[in-house]
């Protein structure tokens, strides 16, 4: 009986785990060629009643036209989860007690020709940032990008992700898509500066599902084929007198794969690119 229950308590907890492990939230880039920049942002986020603060910083370093290498890490200041139930006038807030480094990211961009190239890229597990445990991840994207005109650029990828085993959980291998669009209205590109709006529109699928391999064989797979899509949109505006570009994000997503209700975030940047 003691064993049958270690084997449900370890089937509740990987199933609560592919739920964490999709949440991780990449920074969502514009596709581009390589080219080196440095930026950070206080980010307000709410997703699944939980209310978060948390800091950025994104690099990228282009050792020449075609190769480039990137980062993105991120650290979690506090979460708190707010529930509100209406009728009985329940009102409940949670400390979560998180503090400490989140999510990361390292990776390569390659373009061996002028448009089309690939970027591959690998997830850490974070730190005290999260109370959720996640797993390693190796990504390999495909992507192309055309400047229709000097101002305006549109881009392409398409996503492979495989993730490590870790405690007898091995998570399922996921595909994605990705579509970003950079206008520069008002812009001065012997400058430069002026106004750059973007937008990003990625989707995720999980395409082979999880295995809980502490199960039986029959009972290993974990019926957890999510999808879900997530957009940014970002407005930046590069100052004339110092090399600096300042703005704002907004970014959305929806569906199981990155949480059970719509999520929310909000971000403040400041940056610059060479």
């Amino acid at each position: 009986m003691n064993e049958l229950m270690k084997i449900i308590v370890k089937g509740f907890g990987f199933a609560m785990l592919v739920q964490s492990y999709s949440w991780a939230m990449e920074f969502l880039r514009p596709i581009s060629a390589p080219y080196s920049s440095v930026a950070t942002g206080t980010i307000l986020e709410l997703r699944d009643d939980v209310y978060s603060l948390d800091a950025r910083l994104s690099t990228e370093l282009a050792v020449c036209r075609q190769l480039s290498f990137y980062s993105d890490v991120s650290y979690r200041f506090f979460s708190y989860q707010w529930e509100i139930l209406w009728r009985r006038q329940l009102h409940e807030m949670l400390d979560l007690q998180v503090n400490g480094f989140n999510e990361s990211y390292l990776g390569m961009k390659w373009f061996p020709l002028e448009y089309v190239g690939v970027a591959a890229n690998f997830r850490f597990v974070p730190g005290e940032g999260s109370q959720k445990e996640r797993f390693p991840r190796w990504g390999l994207e495909p992507m192309a990008f055309y400047p229709i005109s000097a101002f305006l650029y549109f881009g392409a990828a398409f996503g492979f992700y495989s993730f490590l085993e870790r405690d007898n959980f091995q998570p399922g291998m996921e595909i994605g898509e990705k579509f970003s669009l950079v206008w520069k209205p008002f812009y001065k590109i012997s400058t430069p500066n002026g106004l750059r709006i973007s937008y990003v529109f990625l989707l995720r699928h999980r395409i082979q599902e999880s295995k809980n391999l502490n199960m039986l064989p029959a009972y290993q797979k974990m019926d957890d084929e999510y999808s879900g899509f997530r957009m940014r949109v970002q407005i930046a505006y590069g100052l004339k007198s110092l090399p600096f570009e300042y703005g704002f994000a907004y970014e959305m997503n929806r569906g199981l794969f990155f949480g059970f209700e719509t999520g929310h975030r909000m971000e403040f940047f400041l940056g610059t690119s060479w």
